[in-house]
């Protein structure tokens, strides 16, 4: 046996070795496992058909041409039928692979493999074989048989078929998921193309020292490894679009911008009683069961994120409008997606939630009351002081603009700032005189006993720190944590300013009231040292222009 070397079938036999470990590395790019195998499987043939092809050109004898020629055939039909397979795997109809259609596609190998092995008996696949003496390469020149042209039909009908399926694919598809289906269809038809151009001669002019099928065969093979991440998204968007607006709950409308209806969703059809086959075409005021009637474009009957109250029947039903436009290459209008989602049992568990919320805040506001109460009635000359103090605390809050919720709980940390003078003695919140170092000591417990009270029960954390730092000052000289502005509540500092005002302008056991403006001298004297600046000048502000005075209580 003479073996000739030459560059191209050093090359060829190059690719084939590049393609077999391709076919390694394909099972970790693909994760399903009926395609991996029928992707190996593919990249497999195709290494095997370049390297046969390039050891029947390296043998330059015609008995070991004979049986390579032969396989090539083989290598090449399997190669084809498993990019088929390959296509029907991602393009579908994927019920077709079966074990049937298995057996079945390898029904037309069988028979090129009998015919080969009894071509010297029958002759079916070529007769008068020899070698073509004018080209390079010393290929083979027989005459063909029967069921070489057969296997030629077969390959036809398989390049025939997938090419269909991908341009049917890439024809359908209306979201621009079709370049990795072109990509599936180069795969196959580049090697076929260059063969067929090699055959008929027409790469004569160009001299080359290898042959270009083997290698556009690899380069098809390439090309469909490293762009299966994209066809696993060609597979899955889709479908997943298609599930989306078939089984998504919220009605769903496509129209024309002279409102006539382009497409339907189940939930659509349901709303309106007709089937998009019936509705196709038809102005939607024709077929709109409710009213109002979208007499217009929806874009300018109703605003983007718009609840809609629709009637029929004397029912009502609550729906939220969203809306997006269609356009065309050229920016024009062309249409709109209508998106109603049907609210109306969230809405009716809103009523019952909001009404269950102010029955919860009635109880809340008669509870803290009656804490108010409980203390008052220990300490009568206090009486009404909390509730005065959370007058004049909201009323800052707001001249500060707080936002809702800081100040309604502000009021009820407000409403029980003295709670804790549950547990002092009552005769020393009623004495007339002096208190003794002793007693003040106590009084000034009851922040903290208070903080105690508040923080077990079930109050924003914010409610039992303005409680327990309503006696702070700025420069850290209150109780009952000497804490100094800047590690103090907002809330706190609000009700220390309302707190000294109220206490001053009201009569006290130990002395008789000294009056607002008393009151108001002492804030303004302690601004920014015991006192927070903004929340004195709103405190002044209310007074000095009438926007606030106590009520009696």
């Amino acid at each position: 046996m003479l073996w000739q070397w030459s560059p191209s079938v050093v090359a060829e036999l190059a690719a084939s070795a590049i393609l077999l470990v391709l076919a390694i590395y394909f099972p970790w790019r693909d994760l399903n496992r009926q395609a991996r195998l029928t992707g190996v499987t593919l990249v497999f043939f195709c290494a095997l058909w370049i390297q046969s092809h390039a050891i029947e050109i390296g043998l330059p004898v015609i008995s070991y041409k004979e049986s390579l020629v032969g396989l090539q055939l083989v290598l090449g039909m399997m190669a084809l039928t498993f990019w088929l397979f390959y296509i029907l795997h991602y393009l579908g109809p994927r019920k077709l692979l079966t074990w049937r259609i298995y057996i079945l596609f390898g029904i037309m190998p069988l028979i090129a493999i009998l015919a080969i092995a009894t071509n010297s008996i029958y002759g079916l696949m070529w007769t008068g074989v020899g070698l073509d003496s004018r080209n390079p390469y010393l290929p083979l020149d027989p005459t063909y048989g029967i069921i070489y042209w057969a296997c030629m039909v077969y390959v036809a009908m398989l390049t025939l078929t997938g090419s269909l399926l991908i341009i049917w694919n890439i024809i359908r598809r209306r979201y621009g998921y079709s370049r990795q289906s072109i990509y599936l269809l180069v795969a196959a038809i580049l090697p076929l193309i260059v063969a067929f151009i090699e055959v008929t001669g027409l790469t004569s002019f160009l001299k080359t020292p290898v042959g270009l099928t083997p290698w556009a065969g690899c380069i098809g093979a390439i090309i469909l490894i490293f762009n299966l991440p994209q066809l696993h998204a060609e597979q899955v968007i889709p479908i997943a679009r298609d599930i989306t607006f078939e089984r998504i709950g919220d009605c769903i409308l496509v129209l024309d911008m002279q409102n006539r209806v382009l497409d339907l969703n189940p939930a659509a059809e349901q709303l309106i009683g007709y089937r998009i086959s019936d509705a196709f075409g038809l102005s939607i005021e024709r077929i709109w069961p409710y009213q109002p009637t979208p007499t217009m474009p929806f874009n300018k009957m109703a605003k983007e994120g718009e609840e809609m109250v629709l009637e029929r029947d004397g029912k009502q039903r609550t729906y939220d409008l969203h809306l997006s436009t269609i356009t065309d290459s050229g920016g024009r209008l062309t249409g709109q997606v209508v998106l109603l989602a049907d609210i109306t049992e969230r809405k009716l568990s809103e009523e019952k939630l909001l009404k269950s919320y102010e029955s919860l805040k009635k109880t809340l506001d008669d509870a803290i009351n009656t804490m108010a109460k409980i203390v008052e009635t220990r300490d009568p000359y206090t009486s009404g002081h909390q509730q005065k103090v959370a007058g004049l605390a909201i009323a800052i809050a707001r001249e500060m603009k707080l936002e809702d919720i800081r100040i309604d709980q502000l009021r009820m940390a407000a409403v029980i700032h003295d709670i804790g003078k549950m547990y002092v003695p009552s005769d020393i919140l009623s004495k007339p005189g002096k208190l003794s170092d002793m007693e003040f000591a106590l009084i000034k417990t009851h922040p903290q006993s208070g903080y105690d009270i508040v923080k077990g029960m079930d109050f924003p954390c914010n409610v039992a720190k303005a409680v327990l730092q309503h006696h702070e000052r700025l420069d850290g000289s209150g109780y009952p944590n000497q804490l100094r502005g800047e590690d103090t509540l907002l809330e706190a500092k609000i009700l220390a300013v309302a707190d000294v005002v109220e206490a001053m302008a009201s009569h006290r056991p130990y002395r008789p009231a000294l009056g607002i403006d008393k009151a108001l001298e002492e804030i303004s004297k302690n601004k920014g040292e015991l006192y927070d600046p903004d929340v004195v000048d709103a405190c002044l502000e209310l007074f000095n222009n009438g926007k606030f005075e106590f009520n009696s209580v």
